[in-house]
């Protein structure tokens, strides 16, 4: 999810904490709770301090060992220890630590509904995981979380309990829901390509509508579900690297092609000869296509002898434009 979505879970995941009698009784205690619930929302993501050495290093880096199982812990055991001592609540360190691990696994169950993906599983498994139900942002999660946020500061602690567990119920069923209707998006189109070798669904904001690409023997096709239409919007045919030009070869030893590579499920290059008697080549991952163009790539520009002269990697949309990841 994004950070504010991350920060407003977490926000009302420390409103559920006042279920527990200590901390509904202890300004002290609800402080710590709220510290510990905010930080440890947003805690995997401080893998951003990556971006400092480079697109190419933030995204060889962005959701691995930040979001890893041994990560969860320490996590855990960093900031609920430092905030107890913090806020003189040291009796409390347990709860505040495990409300810690609490902010920081449904973080990471976030991020794992994202399409996007999340390496969760390392060090022991070193594959992307995603189940592409719930879109980055979800503004039926956010009205949700926010009106139970407004609603705990209008009415005092006394109805935060109530409300933000009425949010995290709430979440708990759409997510649920989401995932299963993902799930009925993918066998209908696999009925409808059947000689299919992958297929990836992709949500939209829109509830009842889905992005779609599927590999085959020979292309990619991609379109949308809307209800229980299915809108082709365009087939690419598969091409070898080896038997393509020799300046698709050169580009994809470059960092930011690598970096995209290394987490791509589709990935699908083009390229193009230069008035100035160079090679454009663009990478993406056909997971995240758009008809216009690809949001999501690297290009590589070259000169005449193969030679890299620039290179780029990074999103190329606005927020609310598809693909939601």
């Amino acid at each position: 999810m994004d950070t504010g979505s991350h920060l407003l879970f977490g926000a009302t995941l420390a409103g559920l904490a006042h279920w527990i009698p200590s901390v509904q009784s202890d300004p002290s205690l609800s402080g710590a709770i709220l510290c510990v619930a905010l930080i440890g929302s947003h805690a995997p993501d401080f893998d951003v301090v990556f971006r400092f050495g480079g697109s190419d290093a933030y995204f060889r880096q962005h959701r691995r060992w930040s979001h890893s199982l041994p990560a969860l812990a320490l996590w855990a055991l960093a900031i609920g220890p430092l905030t107890a001592l913090a806020f003189g609540c040291w009796t409390q360190v347990w709860l505040l630590t495990a409300w810690t691990l609490l902010a920081v696994v449904l973080h990471v169950a976030f991020d794992l509904t994202n399409a996007y993906g999340v390496q969760c599983l390392l060090p022991f498994k070193r594959g992307w995981l995603h189940l592409d139900a719930l879109c980055l942002t979800e503004p039926f999660l956010l009205i949700v979380h926010a009106g139970a946020l407004i609603g705990w500061l209008a009415a005092g602690g006394s109805r935060a309990a109530l409300l933000c567990g009425f949010a995290w119920g709430t979440t708990v069923m759409y997510a649920l829901w989401r995932i299963g209707y993902h799930g009925l998006a993918v066998r209908r189109i696999k009925r409808r390509f059947r000689s299919w070798i992958a297929v990836h669904v992709l949500p939209d904001i829109r509830w009842f509508r889905w992005h779609y690409v599927v590999q085959t023997n020979k292309d990619f096709h991609m379109g949308q579900m809307d209800g229980r239409r299915l809108l082709p919007a365009a087939t690419l045919p598969q091409e070898p690297v080896e038997t393509a030009h020799a300046c698709v070869g050169a580009s994809r030893r470059v960092p930011h092609v690598q970096a995209l590579l290394r987490f791509a499920k589709r990935a699908y290059f083009k390229w193009q000869a230069q008035p100035d008697g160079g090679y454009l080549v663009v990478w993406t991952d056909l997971r995240f296509w758009r008809e216009r163009d690809w949001p999501f790539r690297a290009e590589v520009r070259l000169d005449g002898q193969l030679n890299v002269i620039e290179q780029k990697l990074g999103w190329h949309k606005k927020a609310w434009e598809p693909p939601y990841v």
